[in-house]
């Protein structure tokens, strides 16, 4: 009897193993490559990481990914880094998705990246996760509105983003902020955010200035705080739904001080005139 509670707990350490190693795989489903197809506005995160845990090189953009519904995947972004900011980066390459609505995308021009794709909400989004030589990546991409202007974002929106404090071209503190932006429709933006970072009070930053939104959906922002630095943003508007109508993601730079990845939501009620004039563009059965 006393080697009963031995045998006891190598069955039950047997019953914890057996259904992790019996799991199946999944599969099935209806997506193909026509799945994805399209433009959809897409964030794109990345990071590289030494084996110390030190953030040498991060990367946060913003554009658009359009998809041909065959194979061929085109990326306009505009990126953020340790070294330069509101930097153009194209990118194209092929996909391919399978039943399961799991895919893959090859990056061949303007860099070298492999992105594993999740598609879901019937093709509508998608998430990426993927990598180059230099960074880890981690995205998201929701369809678009087929044709924006700079009253496709008008009226107030709440923003909230996370980021990096920058000195000398390298990453020297964290940070996140939240607050509202407000668009005017015709070019002006106000942007009252609050920036923290640990350890330390939150501080108000106050900018004023000067957006754009093109008819591919991708806008930028030159912006200035009261001491007169400049600051500049971009933007990839995308559908919420039928009833909001778009929201938006964004990054925030200030040259080599820091940078900020994420997005604009309309605060409830707004901008409604907007609401309408969009949700008539959706992709049919969105």
């Amino acid at each position: 009897m006393k080697y009963l509670p031995y045998a006891v707990l190598f069955t039950f350490s047997w019953l914890l193993v057996a259904p992790l190693a019996a799991q199946p795989q999944i599969g099935g489903g209806t997506c193909n490559a026509s799945s994805l197809s399209g433009t959809y506005a897409f964030s794109l995160t990345g990071r590289q990481v030494t084996s110390s845990g030190k953030f040498s090189n991060v990367l946060q953009a913003n554009g658009s990914a359009t998809f041909d519904g065959q194979s061929i995947i085109t990326m306009s972004l505009t990126s953020d880094t340790t070294s330069a900011v509101a930097a153009p980066l194209p990118w194209s390459g092929t996909y391919t998705v399978q039943a399961n609505c799991v895919g893959i995308a090859n990056i061949t021009t303007g860099g070298n990246v492999t992105l594993n794709l999740m598609l879901y909400n019937k093709g509508f989004d998608f998430l990426a996760t993927g990598s180059d030589a230099t960074y880890s990546y981690a995205g998201t991409g929701i369809t678009q509105p087929t044709v924006c202007s700079a009253s496709t974002l008008s009226g107030v929106y709440t923003f909230n983003g996370s980021g990096f404090a920058l000195a000398g071209g390298s990453v020297n503190g964290f940070g996140d902020a939240v607050g509202l932006l407000q668009f005017d429709g015709l070019g002006a933006l106000t942007v009252n955010i609050s920036m923290s970072s640990a350890g330390k009070a939150a501080s108000p930053l106050a900018l004023t200035g000067s957006y754009m939104v093109g008819s591919d959906c991708l806008g930028s922002a030159t912006v200035t705080d009261s001491m007169a630095n400049s600051y500049v943003m971009s933007f990839g508007v995308y559908f919420a739904n039928k009833v909001v109508g778009t929201d938006f993601y964004a990054t925030l730079a200030q040259g080599s001080a820091f940078q900020l990845s994420g997005g604009g939501h309309a605060i409830y009620g707004q901008p409604t005139a907007t609401a309408a004039a969009v949700s008539s563009t959706a992709r049919s059965g969105e």
